[in-house]
C-alpha cells in the first residue's frame, strides 16, 4: 500500500516511472475535475499495477512528462517500479498538486515538455455562489471536511487555469507573470509570494498545485495555499466583524468553538480577548483547511506489486487491464526497447525524422516517368505521418519488416513463418536486432513508398490497397543492386499489378505475403516467374474482378474497394493528361498531386486536387428518365469503376455542365491519354437511337473495360518481355 504522495516522492526520485508503451496522457479537464471530486471527498480513486525492474529493462518517463528520462549508465542498474496501470489517474493528481512552474525562469522549457492538457494550475474555489452550498464553511469560517458530500457536490468548486506560452502573462496564476514594485522593480521572493496570494485572495481561489512538496525541492516554510488560506481567513473575520456591528449575526455564536468564554469578554467588553478570539477563529478555519488539503495527497492507493521475474509478461499484463479500448500499440514497446541501446535517443523520434528527410531517388524508378523527372523526394509526402505522429501503416509495417530480417535468411525458406508478422515474434525481438536491423528496415521501407508512388500510382499511403503488400516489395529493395536496376523494379511492378488485379491477394493475406517474400526475390535472383499463371485472371476473377463483378451484373458480390482505388491508381500512374481544353497540357502524376503542387493554366493559379470523376456524368443521364436518386446508387452501372477516372478538380470545375460527348470534344484528344476511354468520343459515348438507356450505359462501360485489360496486359507484356502464357 503506497499513499498518493508516496507515489510521487517516488517519481520525482525516478524509482516509480512510465514504461514509454503507456499510452499518452489523454484525460480532458472535465474527467480530471471529476477525479479530483472524488478525491476531494475521499472516495477511492481506484488501485495502482506496478511491476518491479530496472530502468534499463524499458525506455521510461516521469509523470506528466512527455520527455524520455536521461539517466546515467549506472542508474540504468538501479531498480524501479514501473507503472503498468493507473497513468491517466496519477498524472492528473499529481499535475493538479504539484507546481511544475515553480522555477519562474524554466517554467517555458517545463512547459514544452508537459502534456498538452497538463499545462495547467489548479484551484478550488472557496466563497459559494448563489444557490451553492457552503461547503467550506465560508460563512461562518467552521469547516469540518467534504467526506459525507457527494463529488458533484464538489466539482463546481473546483477550478483550472490554463497555461497558456505567449497568453495571460498579465494574470496572477501564470508563472510568467512579473508584477513591479513602486519603484518599478520586479517583485521577488517573499515579496512576489505575498501579492500573488493577495491576488488569489482577491479571487477567492486557493491553489492547490503547492501542496506537494518535492523531495529534490527545498521546501517551503509557508506555501503558496496556506498564504492565500490565511489572508482569505483574515479578510472574512474583518467581514464577520462589520456583521456583527451592523447586528446580522451574533459573536457569540461566531467564536464560541474556539472560546467558550466568548460571552463573558463580550459583556466585560475585553477587546484583547475578544481580538485573540477573532484571531484563533481565523488561524483555525486555515488550519483546518490545509489540513485537508495536506491529508489528501496522504491517502493509501491499493497497490499490486509484481515480482521482477513477471517482466517478460508486462505487455500481456498491461493489456489485461487496460480499460482502453484501443489495444496497446506493439510499436510503442519495441521504442521502449530500443532505448536499451547504447546509442539512446528515441526510436520513434529517429522513424519521424527519417520520414521528413529527402532521399535519391534511382534512374531504374524514374526511366518510365513522362516529362520532368524528380531528383529527390520525401516519403512525408505519402501521408507517412498522419498529423506529424507516425501513421500506423508505418508502425505496423515497420514491425513486420524489422521482424522478417530479424529472423529471415534468403535461401533457407523455411525460417520464414506467418508467424514472423504477429505479435508474438514482433515482442520476441531484442534490443540488439532493433539497433542492427532498424537503419535497413527504414530504407527498405522508404525505398518502397517511393516505388509504389512512382510506379503503381499511390497518391497517399493510406489508399494502398493491400498494406502487406509492401512487404515483398521491401525485402528486395532492402539491397542497392536491385534499388537501382530497372528490370528488378520492371519485375515488381509486374508482380503488383498481376497481384492487384487478379485477386492473388483476395484471401488469406498473411501467408500470401510470405510466399511472396520467397517468391519474388526468388524470380529476381533470375529465378521462375512463379506468378505468370495468373495473366489469365486479370480483371477476371469471379466474384471478385470480373467483367461481371465490375458490371454490377453479379448480385452476390460487390466490386471490392481494393478493385476501384487499384483502376483509379492504374491509371495515375500512366501519367494521363488532365481533361483541359486544346492547347493546355497536364500531367496527373502521383507525386505533384500528393504535394498538391501550385499549377497555371492560362493564368489560372490552383493547387492540383484530383477528383473521382463519372466520365458519363450522373447529371447528364437525368435528361433521359433516370431519376437522381436512382443514379446516387452505389448499385447503378454509372457508379461502376469502369465509369470513373481521376481528373483535377480545375477540370472538373470547367466541364461539369458539359455532356460527355460535349467536354470530350471541349478537351483535346491527348487529353485522354492513358484514361483508356473507348474512341472516337463522339461516336462511342453519343447513345444510339436503337439503344435503350441501359444498353448504352452497359456498351460505354464493357467498352472500357475491354481497353483497361488490354492496356494492363500489355503494360506486363512490356515489364517482362520474355514471359511466355
Amino acid at each position: 500500500m503506497q499513499s498518493i504522495k508516496d507515489c510521487f516522492d517516488l517519481n520525482e526520485e525516478n524509482k516509480l516511472v512510465l514504461p514509454d508503451f503507456q499510452r499518452n496522457y489523454v484525460w480532458d479537464y472535465d474527467k480530471q475535475r471529476s477525479l479530483l471530486a472524488s478525491i476531494f471527498t475521499s472516495l477511492p480513486m481506484g488501485g495502482v499495477l506496478i511491476l518491479k525492474g530496472e530502468l534499463k529493462e524499458f525506455a521510461a518517463k516521469e509523470l506528466c512528462f512527455l520527455k524520455e528520462l536521461d539517466i546515467s549508465e549506472e542508474e540504468r542498474s538501479k531498480e524501479c517500479f514501473f507503472l503498468l496501470d493507473g497513468q491517466q489517474r496519477l498524472s492528473t493528481i499529481k499535475s493538479a498538486f504539484s507546481d511544475f512552474f515553480y522555477d519562474r525562469n524554466n517554467w517555458r522549457d517545463v512547459w514544452d515538455n508537459l502534456y498538452p492538457k497538463l499545462k495547467t494550475r489548479w484551484f478550488f474555489r472557496i466563497k459559494p455562489r448563489i444557490g451553492e452550498d457552503d461547503i467550506f464553511g465560508w460563512d461562518k469560517l467552521t469547516f469540518e471536511g467534504l467526506h459525507t458530500l457527494e463529488p458533484d457536490q464538489v466539482v463546481e468548486f473546483i477550478e483550472v487555469k490554463n497555461i497558456l506560452k505567449t497568453k495571460d502573462l498579465d494574470k496572477w496564476f501564470h508563472p510568467g507573470y512579473t508584477p513591479k514594485d513602486e519603484n518599478g522593480n520586479n517583485l521577488v521572493g517573499n515579496k512576489l509570494k505575498t501579492h500573488i496570494a493577495k491576488r488569489a485572495a482577491g479571487d477567492y481561489l486557493v491553489p492547490i498545485y503547492s501542496v506537494y512538496q518535492s523531495p529534490s525541492r527545498e521546501k517551503e516554510r509557508k506555501p503558496l495555499h496556506e498564504s492565500v488560506l490565511q489572508k482569505l481567513a483574515n479578510e472574512r473575520v474583518e467581514e464577520l466583524q462589520a456583521e456583527v456591528a451592523d447586528g446580522k449575526k451574533n459573536i457569540v455564536d461566531l467564536l464560541s468553538e474556539v472560546e467558550p468564554d466568548i460571552g463573558e469578554y463580550y459583556e466585560n467588553n475585553d477587546e484583547h480577548e475578544i481580538r485573540n478570539a477573532w484571531s484563533m477563529l481565523a488561524a483555525k478555519w486555515s488550519e483546518k483547511v490545509n489540513k485537508f488539503l495536506v491529508e489528501l495527497i496522504d491517502q493509501d492507493i491499493p497497490t499490486i506489486e509484481l515480482p521482477s521475474d513477471q517482466i517478460s509478461r508486462a505487455i500481456a499484463i498491461f493489456e489485461s487491464i487496460n480499460s482502453n479500448p484501443t489495444a496497446l500499440d506493439n510499436f510503442d514497446i519495441i521504442v521502449a526497447k530500443a532505448a536499451r541501446n547504447d546509442e539512446g535517443g528515441s526510436l520513434s523520434l529517429k522513424i519521424h525524422n527519417e520520414l521528413k528527410e529527402e532521399i535519391d531517388l534511382s534512374d531504374a524508378l524514374l526511366h518510365y516517368i513522362i516529362g520532368e523527372k524528380p531528383s529527390s523526394w520525401s516519403p512525408q509526402i505519402m501521408g507517412t505521418l498522419d498529423n506529424n505522429e507516425i501513421s500506423k501503416t508505418v508502425k505496423k509495417q515497420f514491425l513486420n519488416l524489422l521482424s522478417i530480417f530479424s529472423h529471415y535468411t534468403y535461401g533457407n525458406d523455411q525460417s520464414l513463418k506467418i508467424d514472423h508478422i504477429k505479435k508474438k515474434k514482433h515482442l520476441a525481438l531484442n534490443h540488439l536486432q532493433i539497433k542492427e536491423y532498424t537503419n535497413l528496415t527504414l530504407e527498405a521501407l522508404i525505398r518502397t513508398f517511393a516505388f509504389l508512388q512512382f510506379r503503381c500510382g499511390v497518391i497517399k499511403l493510406s489508399s494502398l490497397p493491400y498494406e502487406l503488400m509492401i512487404l515483398p516489395i521491401a525485402n528486395i529493395l532492402k539491397e542497392d543492386p536491385f534499388w537501382n536496376d530497372k528490370l528488378t523494379l520492371d519485375k515488381i511492378e509486374y508482380w503488383y499489378w498481376i497481384s492487384i488485379f487478379s485477386g492473388r491477394y483476395r484471401e488469406r493475406q498473411n501467408e500470401q505475403c510470405i510466399k511472396d517474400i520467397i517468391d519474388l526475390h526468388d524470380w529476381v535472383n533470375n529465378g521462375e516467374n512463379r506468378f505468370k499463371s495468373w495473366y489469365n485472371s486479370i480483371l477476371n476473377e469471379a466474384g471478385y474482378s470480373s467483367k461481371d463483378v465490375l458490371m454490377l451484373r453479379d448480385q452476390n458480390h460487390e466490386i471490392p474497394s481494393a478493385i476501384r482505388t487499384s483502376l483509379l491508381q492504374y491509371t495515375i500512374s500512366k501519367q494521363p493528361y488532365d481533361f483541359l481544353p486544346n492547347g493546355s497540357m497536364l500531367y496527373l502524376n502521383s507525386w505533384d498531386i500528393a504535394l498538391e503542387k501550385e499549377i497555371e493554366i492560362s493564368g489560372n493559379n490552383f493547387n492540383l486536387k484530383v477528383q473521382d470523376h463519372h466520365i458519363c456524368p450522373l447529371h447528364e443521364v437525368t435528361k433521359i428518365g433516370e431519376s437522381t436518386a436512382k443514379l446516387r446508387n452505389q448499385k447503378h452501372i454509372l457508379n461502376s469503376p469502369l465509369n470513373r477516372t481521376y481528373i483535377s478538380s480545375y477540370a472538373n470545375s470547367k466541364i461539369s455542365s458539359k455532356s460527355t460527348s460535349e467536354y470530350l470534344t471541349y478537351v483535346s484528344n491527348s487529353s485522354v491519354r492513358n484514361h483508356f476511354l473507348p474512341t472516337p468520343f463522339e461516336e462511342r459515348y453519343k447513345k444510339k437511337s436503337e439503344e435503350s438507356t441501359v444498353d448504352y450505359y452497359n456498351r460505354i462501360c464493357s467498352e472500357r473495360y475491354t481497353k483497361i485489360v488490354d492496356a494492363i496486359k500489355d503494360e506486363l507484356d512490356k515489364l517482362n518481355p520474355i514471359n511466355s502464357y
